[in-house]
């Protein structure tokens, strides 16, 4: 979250998403995951993966419904 807000405060780079925060969130669990041994870093993985793949959910929920033809 920290990077995230710097990266926006310092770089006046905007985010996208609240989403964008939590996919940063999971590649530096995964980076640490690199680092540890073991069951720790098998649940750390398992963690960033559990994360990530319900923020894609989390997203399909909040999108906007696409517009047809006869709207």
């Amino acid at each position: 979250m920290w990077i995230c807000r710097n990266r926006a405060t310092f770089e006046c780079k905007k985010l996208r998403t609240p989403f964008d925060v939590v996919f940063s969130a999971c590649g530096y669990m995964n980076y640490w995951a690199g680092l540890m041994e073991g069951a720790d870093r098998e649940a750390m993985q398992r963690g960033a993966k559990m994360l990530k793949t319900n923020t894609a959910a989390m997203m399909r929920i909040c999108a906007a419904p696409a517009r047809t033809a006869m709207d």
